[in-house]
């Protein structure tokens, strides 16, 4: 009996809007198509100067009441003018990963409308290179332009085919490897988001911001080698993963894989001819030997033999063939009944089921289909127009190019990847990673602080040289964005990610230490680097409370904890444990600095660093990402990254006011960590004369 290969397919969707006079009544999904790769793209009605949120929803998952569980897949994804498209590639920059659509393809989708820019102008952004209708080759790069006369801090993205690539070293400057893309047509274009000013101290916000979208410049690869993709995003050999390595050639070749390490060192290889390749890397080296982990590559040359090419034909797996023109009417026929249809395709007799949902049924002409392989691709054909040349493989789930017999182009090609999202060159991981945030979405008044004295008992420590009882909090809108950006480059440089979290999945005192009485979960224990992005004050009395010691100290606030429980102390931090090195991205964080460290309330434990800042600081959505940079790529010290990550954030605010310093506090002999040589603390105690402290100006 042969397995059959279903995969689910979205020809039609709903769309809602925010309900705040934003209602938009032409809102509707003009085409759904899927790629080669078996990607969907969602093209709809837009309008221009508006943010949309995509969101997507597992078929069989329902919440409580019963209704369609959907979840964010890409939010603040600005407008393309009147018709915007987007691709769902999955989603590996978030902390519980959507899969590709090809490893979990039965999804709903809806895209909600989130309103207009802040801004009343936007920037301007275009790609000056490569140009329209220009054939690409290899690796290539994409050069992107931002301007803005009021909006001068600047972030720019590239997509290939809706896909948003991995951030620019350069802000700029965005390398692809076009062998990781199918030969043919391509569209290439660029955001970019414009903001006012930096977010953090309060009384800062508003931010203005703008978004823009580049012109589309359409563009063709051609390469001998095509579709070099794999079958992790991150591999890990010591769970039993192997690493599925494929691509394919436009001619029949003879080809060699070269697997390499960070130092371009060969350390497996592997060869073979035909019109496409497959290896499963097991993360040995030649002879089954051990290697270290870390940052791998793939080095793939072909070079053509002259051999006749050998077409794969679709439906292998399928004994059904694909569905009968008759299938295609009675789905026309039928696109606006009030029915719930199901109607069986597949010419065993089998029932797949094919379920056409009404105009106000919880979603607009809501059509979803399953089908194997061959019938998909037959199904494209006949109700979605698609114009793919694609044969499919599905004893293999492997496409290939539908490539002339008489290939005429280049008799040889090499190419290294990967380049392009979410696949990591990692064997197993360098380390892994914590982000913790509060981005304040609805700005909060909250009274200050107790002093943790028990006479009186309503005692409290004035803030920031203030004698107000109350204190209040702005939003930080670039909060979730610059933990996803910081993930993103921690992922691209051989990082796993242990956990991130905020707002409402992140109460308090699962950051707070677990002793002195407070039980806390020691959210940043498990990771070797931590970040915690919050608003930050720092006291002006002293504080009794446990492990304060009578010490002045740094407060920080959650923005879901209630009462005097949602202050979160220095002196709480659950420190130590696998954590060697932390970030503190807040105002004030390490001001009172002296006094902590003369009570030991810094509860560094085993913990290396931490770095903060010694004034107010300001919140931008690549702080996290250049520090990572700085660490992995450009191999800085620890403290030198997190100085330099503030310099390169900072140096084209605008509404910042006054000196802003960084200050790196910890154990002398770790003060010149690197990532890879670092020096565990001699004698870890927070005790006076065991700690010292940098600092930096990092603005102006």
């Amino acid at each position: 009996m042969k397995r059959v290969k279903y995969v689910l397919l979205v020809s039609a969707i709903s769309l809602i809007s925010t309900g705040h006079g934003l209602c938009q009544s032409n809102l509707r999904f003009t085409t759904v198509s899927q790629t080669a790769e078996r990607a969907i793209l969602l093209n709809w009605v837009s309008q221009s100067n508006h943010i949309y949120q995509i969101q997507y929803a597992n078929a069989l998952a329902t919440n409580a009441n019963g209704s369609t569980a959907f979840q964010i897949l890409y939010d603040g994804y600005p407008s393309h003018g009147t018709n915007t498209f987007i691709g769902d590639y999955g989603n590996y920059d978030v902390a519980l990963t959507i899969p590709h659509p090809k490893y979990l393809p039965m999804r709903f989708y809806r895209v909600l409308d989130e309103g207009t820019n802040t801004s009343a102008s936007s920037p301007f952004v275009v790609i000056i290179s490569p140009t329209n209708g220009n054939v690409l080759s290899g690796q290539v790069t994409v050069t992107v332009v931002a301007t803005s006369a009021n909006l001068p801090i600047l972030t720019t993205k590239l997509f290939v085919d809706g896909q948003q690539m991995d951030e620019s070293d350069d802000g700029s400057n965005y390398v692809i490897n076009t062998c990781e893309w199918p030969n043919g047509a391509h569209t290439l274009f660029a955001t970019a988001t414009g903001r006012s000013g930096l977010s953090g101290p309060s009384g800062s916000y508003p931010i203005y911001t703008g978004q823009a979208v580049s012109s589309y410049v359409p563009v063709t690869s051609s390469n001998l080698i095509s579709r070099i993709a794999f079958s992790q995003a991150f591999f890990e050999p010591s769970l039993g993963q192997t690493q599925e390595v494929t691509a394919t050639f436009a001619a029949n070749c003879n080809w060699t894989l070269q697997i390499q390490d960070a130092n371009s060192n060969t350390v497996r290889n592997a060869s073979g001819s035909g019109n496409s390749m497959t290896f499963d890397w097991d993360g040995t080296g030649d002879g089954e030997t051990n290697i270290l982990d870390g940052v791998y590559t793939y080095l793939i040359s072909a070079a053509t033999n002259g051999g006749s090419f050998q077409m794969s034909e679709g439906g292998s797996g399928d004994s059904s063939g694909p569905p009968s023109s008759s299938f295609a009417s009675s789905l026309s026929a039928h696109a606006d009944s009030p029915e719930l249809w199901a109607m069986p395709i597949n010419g065993s007799g089998g029932a797949v089921p094919l379920a056409i949902y009404p105009s106000g049924f919880d979603t607009n002409y809501l059509t979803i289909f399953e089908a194997s392989p061959s019938q998909m691709q037959a199904l494209n054909r006949l109700v979605l127009g698609a114009e793919s040349n694609d044969a499919i493989d599905s004893s293999s789930d492997v496409f290939t190019d539908e490539a002339s017999p008489a290939y005429t182009g280049p008799s040889g090609q090499s190419s290294s990847a990967p380049t392009r999202p979410p696949t990591s060159p990692t064997k197993n991981a360098a380390g892994n990673y914590a982000i913790g945030y509060y981005s304040w979405p609805s700005p909060q008044t909250v009274s200050i602080p107790k002093n943790g004295m028990p006479f009186p008992a309503t005692g409290v420590c004035h803030l920031d040289g203030s004698s107000s009882s109350s204190i209040s909090f702005d939003n930080i809108p670039e909060a979730q964005t610059m933990s996803q950006n910081m993930e993103r480059a921690m992922k691209r440089y051989g990082w796993k990610l242990g956990t991130i979290k905020g707002d409402q999945a992140l109460p308090v005192n699962s950051i707070r230490r677990s002793d002195q009485g407070y039980g806390g979960g020691e959210y940043f224990t498990t990771a070797t680097i931590g970040l915690f992005l919050d608003h930050g004050d720092y006291g002006t009395d002293p504080d009794y409370n446990p492990g304060s010691s009578g010490s002045d100290q740094t407060y920080f606030r959650s923005d879901v904890d209630s009462g005097d429980n949602g202050w979160l102390r220095m002196c709480q931090f659950g420190f130590g444990g696998n954590l060697k090195w932390m970030g503190v991205l807040a105002c004030n964080s390490l001001t009172t600095y002296s006094s902590m460290v003369d009570a030991g309330a810094i509860p560094l434990k085993t913990t290396h660093l931490v770095c903060g800042a010694s004034t107010i600081a300001a919140v931008g959505e690549d702080i996290g990402a250049n520090w990572t940079k700085n660490m992995l790529k450009k191999k800085q010290a620890i403290t030198d990254a997190w100085f330099n990550a503030g310099r390169s954030q900072y140096q084209y605010a605008t509404n910042l006011t006054g000196t802003i310093s960084f200050r790196v506090a910890g154990y002398p002999e770790c003060m010149s960590d690197t990532v890879k040589n670092n020096t565990a603390p001699s004698s870890p105690s927070p005790a006076p004369g065991n700690l010292t402290v940098q600092d930096s100006q990092v603005y102006p």
